[in-house]
């Protein structure tokens, strides 16, 4: 090895926000960005120097400037009321307990909803605030930590009444114009809601999108004319938006594009909609104003998150594009005037626009970005990537700098979206429930198949690398594929989803059940599925990565796979960070995240075996 690969890798600078999980944004209704009542400021959670926290920028331009931060906390999710108070979700130590405070008029910090040792979770929509500022919509688990419930609190005292409760996961939408009704969405599973309208002064609740069988039903705001607009599956293998009439059920396309309405917001007057059409994984803006036409743009890239101005006549967003920093961008939705606000701090180098190709799986072509170096002599390695989720979806925008690094040392990059992805329509998504381990394994072994036949790759040298849903997909590949890897990068990742089901938190098992299975009906199979029960098998050095406080994937994950792994004598590195959870926001641990994963796959991907 070189004496520049032992050198430590600097961290490249942070984005100013990272590009959500769109699956998880929809179904959580939590949104990094708040614009002020009168539109002028933009709030932004970011995390560039650490832990989130709370940042603004003038729309009429200017410089990002720190507002506040939560002492010991990542801020998670905004919320900015027309009386002009800021709300905001934030978390210790990667526990995902959040609790809300707010920033009152006059600048000072407050607890909102917080609850002792931050027992109860917290849970704030972007458009969480009523019309008048006097009341805000809570998710919250207090009543049982099985469920999570909606509590409207009172904006002055914090004071709360349940206004939807029962065996489900709730999450509050948004106001209707006139302030009379909430929007709630009930959420059996990531491909199956259903939507109601809570009337605040009575309490009376009306089942908006009653239906049989799975659909998403996802709330996207209000209407002027006062009905509900919801992104949904209704009649469609694809995501659309539809109005909603609260009382006689009747609804009525509002755009239905032959692909995923990814993400969508509505102004509070309702005069003002935008929303992102996922194309192949390049997203397209379109927006519409009052009655006018709708506008679009193609962005060549990614877009995160979307939020409108109360009055609908601008909106900012947040934009990854394919081949450049990050940026924050003002639209003006009647002239469709877009303008970049701010931008991210530029890293040294960007990948090349990838090869989007499909490769022939056991059940369908299997969607596949493939990024070649740009100076490399075939043959030359390549790492399989996979998303986490597994309800994600991989984009074609290269902007992560450890992967742009193995680029450009020659290592190809393949990126497939397996079944279980998003963006493919509700029947490649539906595909993966109660069959992980089965199906994903198919669609693994079609593109590692691919990838060793392929005349540029070096059949002996490719790497597997994921998190999450990825990492349980990356130890799949790893014990159940043995033969076609060299080495594997496991962040985060289930091993055994016995154990993993077992010590789910509480407000996650309803889900999981008909997610991943059953432990009283399913547990042969659970066994059989899962990568320990094939720990014997693995015959390539792995980096097991794991966070300390992970709620979603315990510690306990990790460490039975490294026992085992010592036990047999196996290669595998670990590394285990305090004060961290189901990812890592301290610099110091992504520093050493992207510093340990660097000479890891240096010493067995990048450099050529003697």
């Amino acid at each position: 090895m070189t004496e520049a690969k032992t050198q430590s890798k600097a961290a490249p600078p942070p984005p100013i926000v990272y590009p959500p999980y769109h699956t998880v944004r929809r179904y959580s209704g939590t949104s990094q960005v708040a614009l002020s009542p009168d539109g002028s400021t933009l709030a932004i959670a970011s995390r560039q120097e650490g832990p989130a926290m709370v940042c603004e920028i003038s729309v009429g331009g200017g410089r990002l400037r720190p507002a506040f931060a939560i002492a010991g906390a990542s801020v998670h999710g905004l919320s900015w009321s027309q009386s002009g108070e800021l709300y905001c979700t934030a978390d210790r130590g990667g526990s995902e307990r959040w609790q809300v405070y707010v920033r009152r008029k006059d600048g000072r910090v407050e607890e909102f909803a917080v609850s002792e040792a931050d027992r109860v979770q917290h849970h704030l929509s972007q458009s969480a605030t009523s019309p008048d500022g006097a009341s805000v919509a809570i998710g919250t688990n207090a009543r049982d930590e099985s469920d999570v419930d909606i509590a409207i609190g009172d904006a002055k005292t914090g004071h709360q009444r349940l206004v939807v409760s029962g065996p489900a996961w709730h999450v509050a939408g948004s106001w209707s114009p006139d302030g009379r009704w909430l929007a709630v969405m009930r959420v059996a599973q990531n491909t199956d809601q259903d939507l109601l309208a809570v009337e605040d002064a009575s309490g009376e609740v009306i089942e908006v999108t009653t239906h049989q069988g799975e659909m998403q039903n996802v709330p996207a705001g209000w209407l002027a004319d006062g009905r509900m607009l919801a992104i949904t599956d209704h009649d469609s293998d694809f995501l659309h938006l539809e109005a909603l009439d609260l009382h006689s059920g009747g609804r009525e396309i509002f755009d239905k594009p032959d692909a995923d309405v990814e993400i969508a917001a509505a102004s509070s007057d309702g005069r003002g909609v935008v929303w992102s059409v996922n194309e192949d994984g390049y997203s397209r803006l379109r927006w519409r104003f009052a009655a006018g036409p709708i506008g679009e743009r193609a962005t060549d890239g990614q877009v995160g998150d979307v939020v409108v101005a109360s009055d609908g006549t601008r909106a900012a967003y947040t934009l990854f594009p394919l081949a450049g920093p990050e940026e924050i961008r003002v639209l003006t939705l009647a002239t469709g005037e877009d303008r970049v606000l701010v931008t991210g701090e530029a890293l040294p180098q960007y990948g090349p626009r990838p090869e989007s190709l499909r490769i022939n799986g056991t059940e369908g072509d299997i969607p596949c970005y493939f990024y070649r170096p740009q100076r490399s002599a075939a043959p030359m390695p390549a790492l399989l990537v996979i998303h986490g989720g597994p309800e994600g979806q991989s984009r074609p925008s290269m902007d992560d700098p450890f992967l742009l690094d193995l680029l450009a040392q020659g290592v190809a990059i393949v990126v497939p979206n397996i079944h279980g992805s998003t963006g493919y329509g509700k029947q490649w998504q539906r595909r993966i429930h109660r069959d992980w381990g089965g199906i994903d394994l198919a669609d693994l072994q079609s593109v590692a198949e691919w990838m060793r036949a392929h005349p540029e790759l070096s059949s002996d040298r490719l790497g597997v690398l994921g998190g999450s849903y990825g990492g349980f997909a990356t130890l799949t590949c790893v014990t159940r594929l043995p033969e076609f890897w060299c080495c594997g990068v496991d962040l985060v990742g289930p091993v055994n989803l016995i154990t993993m089901l077992e010590n789910d938190p509480p407000n996650w098992r309803r889900w999981n059940k008909l997610w991943i299975g059953d432990l009283d009906t399913d547990r042969e199979k659970l066994i059989q599925r899962s990568p320990i029960t094939y720990v014997e098998n693995v015959r390539c050095p792995l980096l097991v990565i794991q966070g300390d406080n992970d709620p979603r994937v315990p510690r306990e994950e990790s460490d039975q796979l490294v026992d085992r792994l010592r036990a047999l004598g196996r290669p595998v590195e670990y590394i285990t960070l305090g004060d961290e959870g189901h990812g890592f926001v301290r610099l110091d641990s992504r520093q050493l995240v992207l510093e340990r994963m660097g000479q890891f796959l240096d010493r067995y991907l990048v450099e050529p075996r003697a």
